[in-house]
């Protein structure tokens, strides 16, 4: 199978369209077994994938010796829990905070701030990771602290990065909850500012004198699955100013979404002319 596979590499735009058809066989293959509530025979994945039972039976044999499928007493296929053991070896929030971790330490030495790290759980916004300002005085939030998703600019990044359908479902429940956080069109507004933009920075709506800066975090997909966020504390021993911390608030931002799989870094200097970078006059 492996010099199959070689002779098969098709390179793509950029290098990065390899295709693999003993692979996407086996793709094919689990997907569609996972998508079925009762074992299958040889033949009904054969037929549901449009393939023929010869391309399907060496995958098959391949996926039962390793364990990603079993063979029923009546001859038919099911999914194993292998696939199920190999998701919880790493879940997916250990995976960011690992990712996240010494980017946002570094972060905070160069920028004299404190810094979390958030995701969307439901209608709340979630820290998961927390990171203090080497400073004497600072302002933090709490690890595993909760809150409404509008209250935090995090929310407001999550939120506004959602897919339309779940975004529209979250706006409507607080909208008919009336928890305080603006108006239906208001709320859009601010949402759709985000989503422009790419991140938010505004006035806390919990502290005084302290602005969130807000960037996402992005998957391997593309996907917004966090929020990097330094609530801005101004103070004489602090080094930095206001666009010195955007720009390494960003640029951190970036760095975790490289690490998680997403794209590079760019570079962050300052460019009056880009459309999302607020210090322009």
């Amino acid at each position: 199978m492996a010099a199959s596979v070689a002779e098969t590499l098709d390179e793509g735009e950029g290098g990065r369209g390899y295709r693999v058809p003993a692979v996407e066989k086996a793709l094919d293959v689990l997907e569609f077994m996972a998508a079925s509530a009762e074992a299958l025979t040889q033949t009904e994945i054969a037929t549901g994938l449009g393939r023929s039972i010869h391309e399907i039976y060496r995958i098959l044999l391949l996926l039962e010796k390793r364990g990603y499928i079993f063979r029923t007493q009546s001859d038919r296929f099911r999914l194993s829990l292998k696939l199920f053991e190999l998701a919880h070896m790493h879940p997916p929030v250990n995976r960011l905070v690992e990712c996240a971790l010494p980017v946002m330490r570094e972060l905070t030495a160069n920028a004299d701030q404190s810094c979390h790290l958030v995701v969307r759980e439901g209608q709340n916004a979630l820290v998961v990771l927390q990171i203090d300002s080497p400073l004497p005085m600072r302002y933090s939030v709490a690890l595993g602290s909760h809150f409404p998703i509008l209250e935090t600019s995090s929310g407001a990044v999550l939120l506004a990065h959602s897919n339309q359908a779940e975004r529209e479902r979250i706006v409507e429940r607080i909208v008919a909850a009336g928890e305080g956080q603006g108006t239906r069109a208001e709320i859009e507004a601010r949402l759709n500012e985000v989503a422009q933009l790419g991140y938010e920075m505004r006035a806390s709506l919990a502290v005084e004198a302290c602005t969130n800066i807000s960037m996402p975090v992005r998957d391997h997909t593309g996907a917004v699955i966090a929020a990097l966020t330094v609530p801005l504390l101004p103070q004489k021993a602090a080094r930095f100013d206001r666009e010195t911390v955007f720009e390494r608030t960003r640029a951190a931002a970036e760095k975790i979404s490289a690490a998680l799989g997403w794209g590079e870094p760019t570079s962050l200097r300052a460019d009056p002319e880009r459309r999302d970078y607020p210090f322009s006059d």
